[in-house]
């Protein structure tokens, strides 16, 4: 006779609730029962609250006692450091969502017998559920305190959703005053839930030199407004944020300026300000910042006065003190102190004067500086002859042309694929190949800022893949491979590889790279390196200033400038959106995968909303768009298909392009892997479909 068997219903409801109770038994047993007890690492650990509830992406402060019962100290130094850490489950059926999590050092050496009160901020995550925590302490590279015999201790957490006004909007290709973005892949929604909350936890406001200041702090630990963070941000705020929190910051800032043109790398709510001079990169910040800010409002913002004089003038300033101060005649190269790739941080000093210059500062020309002031250099022209200065247009564009000249003669390596880090200015040696050092944040600012060209960004691209595979990093954010030699720099920050600037993940950065392979005709590779990156930040519950090698936050939380990278390969790559004060381009990337777009940008009261399908019965794309930009531009639609053969190339031939049910004019433009229908039109309710010619 055969055996009665439980039904799906029934297996679907009971399987989880029992595997449940059999993991909870398990890791909440009393010490002993399921590991040889090891009575030199034995922890109490006990908590005041055993329910939380928070909302996403929430940060809690929560109060522990631990108690050392072994036989052994603890220290959270030193060989096998010990941390307090803890797992995070879904309560319903005790998934595991993060084994690894946040290590939180002990306040000091722990006694046995000794007894300490711990805060730590706990981070919800981003998605509403209910949770399971369960503390614990570890024992880095060795185990975790239960493994030994000690019991956890649990902790409930219960997450509800955050509500935006945005979220109770319908999706409309009508005007309306909102952004909001609905994707077919779960991890592009998770990535702007998470910018969303990010931009809110720094927006600062005050009363400064220039009036009400508006704008965004750097991160929990960074609540100044800095300059070369702020100029990362505004591809995220721009649509969320009205033009006090894109312009009012910047004239602040300008209102700081020097008399001999420098810039401050902050200003904060006191009035305070001070300047990270080790680096080059502040009064090219400001101009690229101010290029942003332009191409929203027009030009009849260069033309305001700060403090009597023209924002125009004070920025043409402040690249000129950048020719006075930072340039080094016999290499035509801007110069700036020995650092890791765009670290702030010099390799000589323990203390906080590692972000100063002195007599002790060893110069190089590096290749981060030299493309963060080519980039500035020919924004600058392009708002000097907007004004109608073509005199001094054409000297910042020759300043350009000669900085990208001598940096691929100076820099590049042909055998190698990718810029130098830098050349020393002086006769420092060391005994290990910089040269090999590849430096992600400078070669990819050399690619965004168009002075690498086509042919080395595609050889730039390669070999971050090739890097971050060889040097197994979680994601492509690794920002300088292979790192410096531990104790090469002395500052403790960056005296390890793998550490802050010296070879840690910045996404920062990472993202930057993302935006430059969508520019190049990578899509595929970049929505790979996109996903990659997200699922780090999930995992990690929000954007961290960086993250170790295998991918856990570290250093300032909600960290604002990789809100704005992300932001900018969003809304620019990704989704394709390229919106000025007089013209726009929809381009969007989403291949095989559907999106809903509707983006507001309230400082000039400009709305884009496009609709994007992908049929795969059919082999069809259907993209409807409206918007009240008045101009007509470019349509680029990435066509998802790949060819039979590799060296065959679309062609008008090969498919079926309509406007409103209308066969149209359009091109085919292909670069590097990617392959675009393109066409003019204007922005007015229009609908475009492409089908394979062979499938219709």
């Amino acid at each position: 006779m055969k055996k009665k068997r439980w039904s799906k219903t029934a297996r679907l409801i009971f399987y989880p609730v029992i595997i449940g109770t059999i993991v909870y038994l398990v890791l909440t047993q009393e010490p002993g029962s399921h590991a040889v007890v090891h009575k030199d690492y034995i922890s109490r650990i006990e908590v005041e609250n055993r329910l939380i509830d928070a909302r996403e992406g929430d940060r809690i402060p929560f109060r522990l006692r631990i108690e050392n019962r072994g036989n052994k100290a603890w220290r959270s130094v030193g060989e096998y450091p010990c941390f307090l850490s803890y797992h995070l489950y879904l309560r319903e059926n005790y998934r595991t969502v993060r084994f690894d999590n946040r290590r939180f050092p002990l306040p000091h050496l722990v006694e046995p017998g000794e007894t300490v009160d711990m805060e730590i901020m706990l981070r919800a995550p981003i998605e509403a559920n209910s949770y399971i925590l369960m503390f614990d302490m570890v024992r880095e590279g060795q185990a975790w305190f239960r493994d030994y015999g000690s019991r956890v201790a649990v902790i409930r957490l219960n997450v509800t959703k955050r509500e935006w006004p945005e979220d109770n909007i319908p999706f409309s290709l009508e005007y309306g005053k909102h952004t909001a973005i609905f994707s077919g892949r779960q991890e592009i929604a998770d990535a702007l839930k998470i910018i969303r909350l990010t931009l809110s936890q720094n927006q600062v406001a005050f009363e400064g030199k220039t009036g009400r200041i508006q704008g965004f702090s750097a991160g929990i630990d960074y609540p100044q407004i800095w300059l070369r963070d702020a100029n990362t941000i505004i591809p995220a705020s721009r649509y969320y944020y009205d033009l006090p929190y894109l312009a009012s910051w910047l004239e602040e800032h300008l209102a700081f300026q020097k008399d001999t043109g420098s810039l401050e790398d902050w200003v904060d709510s006191k009035g305070g300000s001070d300047k990270n001079t080790t680096e080059t990169d502040q009064e090219s910040s400001a101009v690229q910042a101010a290029f942003q800010i332009f191409n929203i409002l027009g030009p009849d913002w260069l033309e305001k006065p700060i403090d009597g004089q023209k924002i125009l003038t004070r920025l043409d300033r402040a690249l000129s003190f950048v020719l006075s101060s930072r340039w080094d005649e016999k290499s035509g190269l801007i110069t700036g102190a020995h650092t890791a790739d765009w670290g702030d941080v010099d390799m000589v000093d323990r203390s906080q004067q590692a972000i100063y210059v002195d007599d002790r500062t060893h110069w190089t020309a590096d290749i981060y500086d030299q493309s963060m002031f080519y980039k500035a250099c020919l924004n600058l022209s392009a708002m000097m002859r907007e004004a109608g200065d073509s005199e001094r247009g054409a000297f910042w564009e020759n300043k350009a042309r000669s900085i990208g000249k001598n940096t691929d003669k100076r820099l590049w390596q042909e055998g190698k694929g990718f810029y130098r880090v830098h050349i020393h200015l002086d006769d420092l040696t060391h005994e290990f190949d910089e040269g090999d050092m590849f430096a992600m944040g400078g070669n990819t600012e050399a690619i965004l800022s168009g002075l690498a060209g086509r042919e080395k960004s595609r050889r730039i691209i390669e070999e971050a893949i090739k890097r971050q595979e060889e040097f197994r990093i979680s994601t492509i954010s690794g920002v300088l491979l292979p790192p410096y030699p531990k104790n090469f720099f002395k500052h403790p920050l960056c005296d390890d590889p793998y550490e802050y600037q010296n070879g840690g993940q910045w996404d920062w950065f990472g993202m930057r790279l993302v935006s430059a392979m969508f520019n190049e005709g990578s899509s595929r590779t970049a929505v790979q390196k996109l996903s990659e990156i997200i699922e780090k930040n999930v995992a990690n519950r929000g954007f961290f200033e960086w993250d170790n090698k295998e991918g856990v936050g570290e250093g300032s939380d909600f960290f604002a400038g990789t809100a704005g990278c992300m932001g900018r390969a969003l809304f620019e790559g990704y989704f394709g959106i390229e919106l000025d004060w007089n013209s726009l381009s929809i381009a969007p990337k989403c291949g095989k995968d559907s999106a809903q777009v509707h983006i507001y940008q309230p400082a000039n009261d400009i709305f884009v909303a496009y609709a994007y399908t992908y049929d795969e019965d059919e082999g069809q794309i259907s993209l409807s768009y409206n918007s009240n930009s008045p101009d007509r531009g470019t349509i680029r639609i990435l066509l998802p298909w790949t060819k039979e053969t590799s060296e065959k190339k679309w062609t008008e031939r090969d498919l079926d392009v309509r406007m409103d049910d209308r066969q149209t004019n359009f091109g085919i433009q292909t670069t590097n892997d990617d392959s675009y229908v393109v066409l003019r039109s204007d922005f007015q309710n229009r609908t475009v479909r492409v089908l394979r010619s062979r499938d219709r």
